[in-house]
């Protein structure tokens, strides 16, 4: 690499003097991460993207740190050394994993025999192993971490960027000693192929269905190394089929196994994971772009790396077993959550809604027909709402859970319902329940249901005025008056009806003068006007116009909203008085009034006739006041 990731020997004698010059401006030790850890981290495919960090090491040399999530988070999972020396380095990036023939250089790597080298030297250097391992192997007890890396980085350069030892640039004669280790055991040995690196751990569960009080099994371990680790969660004593303890820490490939559960009645379940040591991410081929988010290629690359998995690095494998309880020896249990379907909250809207019980079970008998049954009561006084739910359901494990559902109808605003359950066995949910699950006071299995809002209530207001001149004075003849009728809060697209009357103000008696209108409002707020045709004989009288608003055209119900205020001056009307002798004859709709058919006295008639005047005058006067 021609920067950042360090200088060696190339092919020729120049270069090599060229590779050591450079060896020698090395700036020394990088700041080394504190520790290796890699247990188990996800495995490297073909394809996946890996986060490269900053080199670590020497100068001249060094060990990229990998994440194999794609993101720099934590310790890094994977190590990687270059495998292109002339190629500049770029960190801080992703890179795209693959196989040995994704690799994108054109040095010696290429070469199956040089490939199987740098296998033997990746697996047999740090951080495979440890730095103890490694300097007991070298002869050099007590090696830093930085002499491993330059060691390991040298004798991979020296099989894939030259074909001879070279006069490199040693930091340490520790380094020097690692590096003849290592080569020296390369070229003894055959070299590796990736399938030599690769570590296989799994376990498989037992096919048929497992009970409490016997032993639970089998679980086949499949390896492909000399032995792995078997562990339980939760703990439980591992046997052969025999119910002999083995040897959870050398457990070999095929081995059958099986969990005591001879002591135990109740129904439960238990993960058997098999752990190996190492990674078969060693040896993947990492290609680094020029750019972030770039796509590497043969032509447009940077440096090329090779992973290696830490000696702390496991490859693991798993399975999970479910038991029932041992028949009659434990009774189920259950326990509920009561939740709103629509938002999984505890609390329900105003107007009802589904809610939704998940109930828990225990201890029940895998293949066995249950039903669960439930009703929702009333917290305020422990009484049974009809509400109702249930259930009928097949457990194919002792442990699990099941939804029953319960539809609230309007009407249960501000109440507090809890739910009830019992489990019975078969379809019918008759006979006595095998559990129940009955607390008023269980918080988890209780919902609010949300107040009521506030309806508004519909109201009128009215503005009576002559509809010849919109004034509050009618003629002494008579005429119309209309009555604007302003509504509030009333529902769109429902038929009303206003009924209206007048009154006359000085005795408020009704005149018996109606008006009415029929409308359907298309918003809540509005107006209507209502139409009053007063005749002859109403002279000198002040009207006031009471209202009614109905729901339909029904006037017989009783009405929704009404305004009938006699001195609202808003919805009154003075009638001019006239100047011709007082009627002998009732007033429309003013009952009964004798009748003498004499004429009245002189005197009376003049009073009169300067009364009348003198309201119509004072009438006059506050319509130019009020016009003003």
């Amino acid at each position: 690499m021609n920067r950042r990731s360090g200088t060696g020997v190339s092919r020729g004698s120049s270069r090599a003097g060229r590779w050591l010059a450079g060896a020698l401006l090395a700036l020394g030790a990088a700041i080394a991460p504190g520790g290796v850890s890699a247990a188990m981290a996800a495995e490297v495919e073909p394809g996946d993207a890996v986060y490269i960090g900053g080199k670590e090491g020497y100068g001249g040399t060094g060990v990229f740190p990998i994440w194999s999530s794609g993101v720099q988070e934590g310790d890094p999972d994977y190590w990687a050394y270059c495998i292109e020396h002339d190629v500049s380095a770029e960190t801080g990036l992703l890179g795209v994993a693959g196989g040995l023939d994704s690799y994108l250089g054109a040095n010696y790597f290429t070469d199956p025999a040089v490939t199987g080298k740098v296998l033997w030297v990746l697996a047999n250097s740090f951080p495979a192993v440890s730095l103890e391992d490694l300097g007991a192997a070298a002869g050099v007890p007590g090696i830093s971490r930085n002499d491993a890396i330059e060691a390991t980085q040298y004798a991979i350069w020296r099989y894939t960027d030259l074909t001879f030892d070279a006069p490199w640039a040693w930091e340490t004669p520790d380094s020097e000693a690692a590096y003849w280790y290592l080569v020296n055991g390369a070229n003894a040995s055959p070299g590796l192929t990736p399938e030599d690196l690769q570590v296989t751990a799994s376990v498989t569960a037992p096919g048929t269905p497992q009970t409490a009080g016997s032993l639970v099994g089998p679980f086949t371990v499949n390896t492909d190394q000399a032995s792995v680790v078997v562990s339980v969660d939760p703990a439980v004593t591992i046997t052969d089929a025999a119910g002999t303890a083995v040897d959870p820490n050398a457990v070999v490939d095929g081995q059958e196994l099986y969990l005591d559960l001879r002591g135990s009645t109740v129904a439960g379940s238990a993960t058997v994971r098999a752990t190996a040591v190492g990674s078969g991410s060693t040896g993947t081929v990492i290609s680094v772009p020029t750019t972030p988010g770039g796509t590497p290629t043969a032509e447009d690359h940077a440096q090329s790396i090779i992973l290696v998995a830490p000696e702390t690095a496991q490859t693991t494998g798993e399975a999970t077993v479910d038991w029932a309880a041992q028949p009659g020896a434990v009774e189920p249990v259950i326990g509920t959550s009561l939740v709103d379907a629509a938002d999984g909250d505890r609390v329900l809207g105003w107007n009802g809604g589904t809610v939704i019980d998940t109930v828990a079970y225990q201890n029940l008998v895998p293949g066995t027909e249950y039903t669960i049954s439930g009703e929702l009561m009333r917290k305020s006084d422990g009484q049974p709402t009809g509400i109702t739910g249930a259930t009928t359901f097949t457990p194919t494990v002792a442990n699990g859970s099941i939804d029953v559902s319960f539809v609230v109808p309007e009407g249960y605003a501000g109440e507090t319902l809890v739910a009830f359950e019992e489990l019975f066995e078969g379809a019918g949910g008759a006979g006595e329940p095998v559990a129940e699950h009955k607390d008023i006071d269980d918080a988890a299995q209780t919902v609010t249901v949300e107040t009521a809002p506030e309806v508004p209530v519909p109201a009128i207001g009215t503005s009576l005025v002559d509809a010849a001149d919109q004034d509050h004075v009618l003629t002494s003849g008579g005429g119309t008056l209309v009555d604007t009728v302003a509504y509030l809060n009333l529902t769109p697209g429902v038929e009303y009806t206003v009924v209206g009357e007048l009154m006359d103000k000085a005795d408020s008696q009704p005149t018996g003068i109606m008006g009415s209108a029929t409308f359907t409002p298309t918003s809540a707020n509005g107006s209507i006007d209502v139409t009053f045709t007063v005749p002859a004989g109403f002279s000198g009288d002040v009207l006031v116009a009471f209202e009614w608003l109905f729901v339909g055209d029904d006037e017989g119900d009783e009405p929704v909203a009404a305004h009938t205020d006699i001195d609202d001056a808003a919805q009154t009307v003075a009638v001019e008085a006239g100047t011709s002798v007082v009627p002998t004859t009732p007033k429309p709709g003013s009952g009964s009034l004798a009748v003498t058919g004499a004429a009245a006295p002189t005197v009376i008639v003049a009073a009169a006739s300067a009364a009348l005047l003198a309201g119509a005058i004072l009438m006059r006067s506050r319509r130019r006041d009020v016009d003003a």
